[in-house]
């Protein structure tokens, strides 16, 4: 046998072994991430609604439930990523905080009584915080600063303190960590385009107020990427510049 056919089969192997839980399966990015992954591997999703239009199962349970670990060891998975997180923030903070931090929590620690492997995370950019300090372009290594009064963002900076403490007391759980800009994709509708394609658009008068995408697309194979390769570490994601309120105005953003 020679030397690409046993790379081949080797490959062919880890794929075969990895077998993968998206919480939050349902949700726009959940769905196509566990769509394409299908395609190589075992995958099973959870969410608090059902859908049976997938290329995988989803199981309804609340990322709160600590019968999650019981269902890690059933479908023998190895590898988690955790998508499941509030995105608009609702009346009761205590709630959001509730699914969001908490909510980790309970999916680390069934994690570690299920001896998972690896598992991706999406942090965002907003645990830097929004503040006037803030450097005109931030890099991994900046300061966390989520604002306290902005739960999204301050839930985003506990959520990642708390990634670090397992880190430390759990080095054998492997954590890909991501940290998207706005995520845009053909069929996106979220509180930031509802924004750019109102026919006015409110902005600070003298402020560029730059705003950083990614096409959803480029999320799913990074996160893909990285299941695939085991890889480990903190990424920011954004595509290239920024675009200001400005631009928004213009027929570009307008007809996305």
């Amino acid at each position: 046998m020679n030397k690409s056919a046993i790379n081949k089969r080797i490959v062919n192997k880890n794929i075969m072994n990895k077998r993968i839980l998206i919480t939050g399966a349902a949700g726009y990015i959940g769905h196509q991430l566990g769509n394409r992954l299908a395609d190589h591997y075992h995958v099973v999703g959870t969410d608090i609604r059902k859908r049976d239009d997938l290329d995988f199962p989803i199981h309804v349970l609340d990322v709160r439930d600590e019968g999650l670990a019981t269902l890690l060891k059933e479908e023998g998975i190895t590898h988690v990523v955790h998508l499941a997180s509030i995105l608009q923030a609702s009346k009761d903070r205590a709630r959001d905080y509730d699914i969001d931090v908490n909510g980790t929590r309970n999916v680390l620690d069934c994690c570690i009584k299920a001896n998972i492997a690896h598992i991706t995370l999406t942090s965002s950019g907003a645990a830097y915080g929004y503040h006037a300090d803030n450097p005109e372009w931030i890099d991994e290594q900046d300061a966390l600063r989520g604002n306290p009064e902005f739960a999204y963002s301050d839930h985003k900076r506990q959520v990642e303190e708390m990634l670090a403490d397992f880190r430390e007391q759990h080095p054998q759980l492997q954590q890909l960590i991501f940290r998207p800009g706005t995520v845009l994709g053909a069929d996106t509708r979220n509180q930031i385009t509802s924004l750019f394609m109102a026919p006015r658009v409110l902005a600070l008068k003298d402020s560029e107020s730059p705003f950083v995408f990614i096409w959803d697309q480029d999320v799913i194979g990074a996160m893909e990427i990285g299941i695939r390769e085991d890889k480990t570490g903190i990424y920011n994601m954004a595509g290239d510049g920024a675009l200001t309120m400005r631009i928004s105005q213009t027929d570009l953003i307008n007809r996305y």
